[in-house]
């Protein structure tokens, strides 16, 4: 195989490795707003894997070639921080006892 067919071939892989991340990003977001929503309001095991969904997001978003999917991915990854922050305070004051 010829340099220039070597690197149409790794082009090739790139993107296709792009659309699988950015499809695996985009289900693990969703799966994560649906648990921070489930969680609203309270502490536990639902708001603790939706926290857990946007730190892993976070780390691999930086990944995507595709700068449009980046932002698209990133709006929802924000909508996913809003749902986890609004449990937070129902978070700390049920670990505040008298």
């Amino acid at each position: 195989m010829t340099a220039v067919g070597e690197l149409c071939k790794l082009a090739e892989l790139r993107a296709k490795t792009d659309r699988d991340l950015t499809i695996l990003l985009a289900n693990a977001i969703e799966l994560g707003i649906r648990f921070a929503s489930a969680a609203l309001g309270t502490a536990g095991p639902l708001r603790d894997r939706a926290d857990a969904i946007h730190y892993k997001v976070l780390m691999l978003l930086p990944a995507l070639e595709d700068e449009y999917e980046r932002r698209r991915l990133t709006g929802k990854l924000e909508r996913l921080r809003d749902y986890l922050d609004r449990s937070a305070p129902a978070r700390a004051a049920s670990s505040s006892a008298f």
